[in-house]
């Protein structure tokens, strides 16, 4: 789930919300980064896990039930999360270590 400020928008697009739930119920393997989180918790994805995103997105994670860590990269699950832009190569190790 990509970053920036498209997730703030993308969020409401109730297609994306399907196949991202789709992915979860299949078992597929989800990757979040920066504002992503704003989709994944929108999608009902983060809560109750450990999840890293953009740190003005923290509250918008929290509140909705899901874990903050301040990890450049955090794993839960089939899930991948990364804090911003800059933490690219953790967030990419944890996805060639673990997909």
């Amino acid at each position: 789930l990509i970053g920036g400020r498209a997730p703030e928008y993308l969020r409401n697009n109730a297609k994306l919300l399907d196949i991202v739930k789709e992915f979860h119920s299949k078992d597929k393997w989800i990757y979040c980064i920066c504002h992503g989180i704003q989709i994944l918790a929108t999608a009902g994805l983060a809560e109750g896990r450990t999840i890293t995103c953009y740190e003005h997105c923290r509250a918008e994670a929290e509140v909705v039930g899901g874990k903050w860590m301040s990890d450049q990269a955090v794993i839960d699950g089939k899930i991948i999360c990364g804090q911003t832009w800059m933490s690219h190569p953790e967030f990419y190790r944890l996805i060639f270590q673990h997909s």
